[in-house]
């Protein structure tokens, strides 16, 4: 009995490439194909796929989040994600929210009927030599901001929240209603207590995370 497939991805030609490919192989069956992620997320309600494919980046609700939707209901379609590139974030949480393949799209076409046969048999598909490392550096990466972001006063947090979205020390100032002198020496503080260097660290540091350090530090 040929594998059941549902698809998504928002290039019209690269999901009619896609499904075509696909159901030109006995092994499979495209049972639906979708242009984002809200509406993959029905068609795999409703049609209850052996596999989904799901583009990385798509409109409204990105592959990741359908992957995340599909964890906590508990669904059983196993779920092959396809990106052009991804980020170490982006990687560590595709392997957290249970993707059971990773194909670039750089690879060759047989490279993903592969990645389906063995994700159809029960395996994992994921390209080691991106993911291990990737996944290593942002499971650090999150580590130090869990250990070190406690020490951040309500203040602190609200300015590392201004420094993610490009604000100069100007804009700082003016938004906690201080001197630009007393920005530089708030972000002094917050460089030592995160053991960061620059404003670039920082970020690198904080991206993803600040937002859920409001519970956690100090007034």
């Amino acid at each position: 009995m040929a594998t059941s497939v549902a698809i998504a991805d928002d290039h019209p030609i690269v999901l009619k490439g896609l499904s075509a490919l696909i159901d030109a192989d006995p092994d499979f069956q495209v049972v639906a194909i979708s242009a984002d992620g809200a509406h993959a997320f029905e068609a795999i309600g409703t049609f209850a796929p052996d596999i989904v494919i799901l583009d990385l980046n798509m409109p409204g609700q990105s592959g990741l989040a359908v992957l995340r939707e599909m964890q906590q209901q508990g669904l059983r379609t196993r779920a092959v994600v396809l990106a052009a590139t991804a980020s170490d974030a982006e990687i560590y949480d595709l392997l957290a929210a249970g993707a059971a393949g990773l194909v670039f799209k750089d690879t060759a076409a047989e490279s993903l009927l592969d990645c389906l046969r063995a994700v159809a048999a029960g395996g994992l598909w994921l390209p080691t030599e991106r993911t291990e490392l990737a996944a290593s550096h942002e499971a650090a990466r999150r580590d130090k901001w869990r250990e070190l972001s406690p020490q951040l006063t309500c203040r602190e947090v609200e300015i590392v929240r201004l420094v993610l979205t490009g604000a100069p020390n100007k804009t700082l100032a003016f938004r906690l209603h201080v001197s630009a002198g007393t920005a530089k020496v708030h972000l002094h503080n917050i460089f030592r207590k995160l053991d960061v260097g620059s404003r670039s660290e920082l970020v690198e540091l904080a991206r993803g995370q600040a937002d859920e350090a409001g519970g956690a530090v100090r007034h």
